[in-house]
């Protein structure tokens, strides 16, 4: 069998490469360096403990992801508590164990570029030392019990799986380039690799991440055996394998069934590794359009800052974190070209797939307004892009399908970038194991939508009914659904123009209900000034106490009397604090409430300010408002109510718009 990858001559090539291109040499130097410390100086203390689940390493207080001390003391970066004891400490172990496994992959590439007997003696050791004791860790879950879920190192089989991947991949570098007898080979086969698949096949899992890296372990482990048959089961299995994964998990534009952003770029990590074991057996995995779709679909729907955004269960991502991904998607079918050549390509997959590019792109200098539509998902993405981040704006409707585990009850829910800032984001997701993620941030109220009672809406799927762009001024999106509450439709209008979004929220009721409309911002907001105020302040839980709303802070009822009804926002109280958002709350309707909260966020943020329009025992009522990005001293919008229903907006550079409210 010919390897493409490992082979004395796959690493004769890397050494070229870092002598002939100093992005190589870099890439090279960044990733052997924090391993010095590792040559000659083997783990003594490998933990014989099993390892904790991960979502638990975070503060009871704030959520806040624990900084680690030493294996029995972890500390809060937020509020400064230092926790200790279960169940943190096992998760330290975890950490601990994945850490070996990453230095054992890393010890063996380094030994495969230089030839220096100690990598390979580091990454043996590693090897050895799991394969001896693999059999006297217990199964256990992250529970504390036992089920099929179960791993012995880690505490589930994705962990498990995530762990194996690494320790594989060292084993076939050794294997292929003489760093291993056949007795250590033996040993390491028998007493690790195919005990450890053993565990991970007690859990088939089916559609989901989870099988994702069940199977590029499974892979890895193949291709570090030669092992074909093996190989074949990772990509045949009808249930469970990489064709089914491609057929099930993924639709045609490549986005990961989850919804999420985050469970994206974590399952595309798996797809790469399993095409890399492919390329073992001379496969060309990577030529499946779907597999493609995944690396094409986030640079579609990224935000012009380089994020994409924190939906369903997920954090924000920076696009620049994944570029090593785009190193092989780059040299082995030609996607990712821009984001390469704008990264400093100095991670290991730039040393170990990164070929010379020629710097032939061209600046985008026209605007472009493009609708990205994931039909499967159902998020509707309005770009326009121009050659700077600061003039370019997106925005975004969630109206389909709920994403599994991973969804949150936010249908209808919108998001808008604008004059360089995600003025109206999602609250993203905290840790599994804080009570806040349940509590808070899968609920309705966590979003930027509608809810009824102060209760969450139901799972459901809306319809995208159309989109259209008029010219170069404006971009429309018009979604609905049914079934987020009994008896109840909702259908949500956005026209995105020039540095502002327009927006109608339709909701028809069968019995009268209380409708709150809820609009999230990390900007902070401006009070007591230009004409806003505040007429009475409230006491937490007062706008509710299920489903979220016990989680808004510092509530108060506001008078927009004196400010024509508009609610502004600054970026913050710093360089960008001339950078505004101004909310017009259009065509109010007698005894409409405006409250004003604090609201949870990612930890990077901390806390949104939250703005409520509280409508009390209506059937039948439309939101109408408009979001404007400007800075300080730019003209202001000027409005005028239509004859017919709709607002005539003139906008700073002069052009006029007629916005219909009529949906």
């Amino acid at each position: 069998m010919s390897h493409l990858i490992w082979t004395p001559a796959f690493f004769e090539h890397i050494r070229t490469k870092k002598k002939q291109y100093d992005w190589a040499a870099e890439a090279f130097r960044r990733f052997r360096e924090p391993n010095n410390e590792f040559i000659n100086n083997v783990p003594a203390d490998i933990s014989l403990m099993g390892g904790g689940w991960s979502h638990n390493y975070n503060c009871p207080h704030d959520g806040a992801r624990l900084v680690l001390q030493d294996r029995h003391h972890h500390q809060c970066p937020s509020c400064g508590t230092v926790w200790s004891g279960s169940p943190w400490d096992e998760v330290a172990i975890a950490n601990e164990h994945w850490f070996n496994s990453i230095r054992c992959r890393d010890a063996a590439v380094l030994f495969g570029i230089e030839g220096d007997p100690a990598w390979a003696d580091t990454a043996r050791h590693i090897l050895l030392h799991y394969a001896h004791h693999y059999d006297q860790y217990p199964l256990h879950d992250k529970l504390g019990g036992t089920d099929i879920s179960s791993g012995k190192v880690q505490c589930q089989t994705l962990s498990e799986a995530s762990w194996l991947a690494p320790i594989a991949q060292a084993f076939a570098i050794l294997k292929l380039n003489d760093g291993l007898n056949s007795k250590e080979q033996d040993e390491i086969e028998s007493r690790l690799l195919r005990p450890a698949l053993q565990v991970i096949a007690n859990n088939p899992k089916k559609k989901s991440n989870w099988q994702t890296y069940h199977n590029a372990a499974k892979a890895l482990v193949a291709a570090a055996l030669e092992d074909s048959a093996l190989m074949d089961e990772v990509i045949d299995d009808p249930e469970n394998g990489f064709l089914f994964q491609m057929e099930n998990s993924l639709a045609d534009d490549g986005f990961w069934y989850e919804g999420s952003w985050g469970y994206h770029f974590y399952t595309l990590e798996a797809q790469v590794m399993i095409a890399l074991a492919g390329l073992s057996f001379g496969m060309k995995l990577y030529e499946h359009p779907r597999f493609q779709m995944m690396f094409q679909v986030p640079l579609d729907c990224m935000f012009p800052d380089g994020t994409l955004p924190a939906v369903h269960d997920s954090g924000e991502v920076q696009l620049e974190r994944y570029t090593h991904l785009y190193e092989f998607s780059l040299v082995h079918f030609g996607i990712g070209k821009r984001l390469v050549l704008n990264s400093k390509r100095n991670n290991l997959y730039s040393l170990l797939f990164g070929e010379p590019i020629e710097e032939d792109l061209k600046k985008l200098t026209k605007h472009t307004l493009e609708f990205v539509d994931l039909k499967r998902s159902g998020m509707i993405f309005s770009s326009w892009q121009t050659s700077s981040k600061e003039h370019s704006q997106m925005a975004m409707i969630d109206y389909g399908e709920h994403g599994g585990e991973h969804g949150h009850q936010d249908k209808l829910n919108i998001l808008f970038y604008a004059n360089g800032h995600p003025w109206l984001t999602d609250a993203g997701t905290m840790p599994y194991g804080n009570p806040m993620h349940f509590g808070y941030f899968k609920h309705t109220a966590a979003h930027n939508t509608v809810t009824i009672g102060t209760r969450s809406q139901a799972s459901t799927e809306g319809t995208l009914r159309n989109t259209r762009v008029e010219g170069t001024v404006l971009m429309e999106s018009n979604a609905d659904v049914e079934g987020t509450y009994p008896g109840v439709f909702m259908q949500r209008k956005i026209v995105m123009a020039d540095s502002l979004l327009f927006d109608v929220f339709h909701v028809r009721c069968a019995q009268p209900e209380d409708l709150d409309w809820i609009v999230h911002t990390q900007g902070m907001p401006l009070i007591d000034q230009n004409g806003i105020s505040v007429a009475r302040q409230l006491e937490s839980g007062s706008l509710g106490s299920l489903d979220g709303y016990n989680y808004f802070k510092d509530i108060q009822l506001l008078d927009l009397s004196g400010s024509l009804n508009v609610m502004q926002w600054q970026w913050d109280r710093e360089a960008q604090a001339s950078d505004r958002l101004a909310l017009h709350l259009l065509d109010p309707v007698e005894g409409e409430e405006i409250f004003l909260a604090e609201s949870p966020a990612l930890s990077n943020v901390k806390r949104r300010s939250t703005l409520i329009r509280r409508r009390k025992q209506v059937t039948e009522t439309t939101f109408v408002s408009i979001f404007h990005a400007y800075r300080e001293g730019e003209p202001v919008l000027h409005l005028e109510k239509m004859k017919e229903p709709g607002w005539s907006l003139q906008l700073p550079n002069g052009n006029t718009l007629r916005l219909s409210t009529t949906l």
